[in-house]
């Protein structure tokens, strides 16, 4: 279970087959976290996540 963050919308981005959760005040931020947590989960991969354009996020707002 997930708890709802203190601020902001919870999101579900998928890039690629990869799909996570994650919690921002926008989109933007969202996606900014989405790229954190890949990059935490695949290190070596660092400078093709940060590469990647905005439009590879498929993004969609999840009901509180």
């Amino acid at each position: 279970m997930h708890e709802r963050p203190i601020h902001g919308q919870r999101y579900s981005i998928r890039v690629g087959f990869r799909k996570m959760e994650v919690s921002g005040r926008s989109r933007a931020e969202a996606i900014q976290r989405a790229r954190e947590q890949l990059c935490q989960d695949m290190p070596r991969m660092w400078d093709v996540i940060q590469a990647l354009e905005v439009h590879k996020f498929e993004i969609h707002e999840l009901d509180p």
